[in-house]
């Protein structure tokens, strides 16, 4: 199938989907200990040293291929967030800072970890990230398009957006930008983006989901091959050589999703 064709399946069976992901007994096993344990943690150091734990942690907050970065781990959860020259603050991926946000570790002890609604919450963070990586197997463009709908109302300004790799992946690919324009100025870049596209936009379900249906479409544009063989546009990042071309499964639907500014 086409990565639209696999993204709105996943859209439409995404509660059934969730509920058989909560009802595995590995998933189940890990949130009833996090549940039962974070509460106790208080410092960095005790995060480290329960694996079971830091290594939830790391997967609610996105973080599971930096899980092995022990060290600066521990230097981005003691600094906090308050001193700006703090790790955390530094970091070009904001998904550290977050966490060091929620845990709190230099700030409060950890004393939002014994918020059930704060638990909760990182609960649910872990299971969405699950839902994405399971997506990964399928379609990598389908995780990219579900960490947006994710992340998309939070998104308050550009600078965001390009500080994060996988949201800009999905803006360069739906607004066909080429991936050296992440080199320019950032200020300019940021610029030309908000000229092109309101980013209030993304505040609303039904055009964050025009807009990833155009990134779908792109995305098999410019990575995949048509049935007939027929050369595609180069490649803009993630490979997914074999993929049949939207154009050739659904046409009104690649013109009526290609009407966006260009950049």
């Amino acid at each position: 199938m086409s990565t639209i064709q696999d993204y709105r399946q996943i859209v439409r069976n995404q509660d059934r989907m969730e509920g058989a992901l909560r009802k595995r007994g590995d998933i189940q096993r890990s949130i009833a200990y996090f549940e039962a344990n974070i509460g106790k943690i208080t410092s960095a150091d005790a995060l480290l040293k329960d694996d079971k734990l830091y290594r939830f942690v790391m997967e609610a907050f996105d973080l599971g291929s930096q899980t092995f970065a022990r060290g600066l781990i521990r230097k981005v959860l003691n600094e906090g967030v308050t001193d700006e020259k703090a790790t955390a603050n530094r970091m070009s991926d904001p998904k550290f800072k977050e966490m060091a946000t929620i845990l709190g570790f230099k700030e409060n002890g950890g004393a939002a970890l014994k918020e059930p609604k704060i638990v909760q919450a990182i609960v649910e963070r872990f299971i969405d990230v699950k839902m994405e990586v399971q997506a990964d197997e399928t379609n990598p463009a389908v995780r990219l398009a579900l960490y947006f709908q994710r992340r998309a109302p939070s998104i308050n300004n550009w600078f965001q957006v390009l500080g994060d790799a996988p949201l800009q992946k999905v803006v360069f690919t739906a607004l066909n930008i080429p991936d050296g324009a992440a080199l320019q100025d950032i200020d300019r870049l940021a610029e030309k983006l908000a000229k092109k596209f309101d980013i209030k936009d993304f505040k609303d379900p039904a055009k964050v989901q025009k807009f990833l249906d155009r990134f779908s479409v792109m995305y098999d544009m410019l990575n995949g091959s048509s049935d007939n063989g027929a050369a595609t546009a180069p490649s803009i990042g993630i490979s997914r050589s074999g993929r049949a071309s939207i154009i050739t499964i659904d046409p009104s639907i690649t013109m009526s999703l290609l009407k966006f500014p260009r950049f």
